[in-house]
């Protein structure tokens, strides 16, 4: 059950992670367009940003998920 807890509340903080990734990218987004644009013509780094922010995205959704059990229960 607490696996279950944990994975629900990784979701949570997950979907909060990207709504607020949204909203920096509406702020900045002209300049994003640029850094995209640029990342496209370089593969290599492009390749190391994916592995660096599904990394990332486990760190967090593995660290947010305990923090949030903690609050809660």
């Amino acid at each position: 059950m607490d696996l279950l807890k944990l994975f629900i509340a990784g979701l949570i903080i997950l979907g909060i992670l990207i709504l607020g990734g949204l909203v920096v990218l509406v702020i900045i987004g002209f300049l994003t367009i640029s850094f995209v644009q640029w990342l496209e013509a370089n593969p290599v780094i492009k390749g190391l940003f994916v592995l660096v922010g599904l990394v990332l995205i486990i760190v967090l959704f593995i660290a947010f998920s305990k923090w949030v059990l903690e609050k809660t229960v």
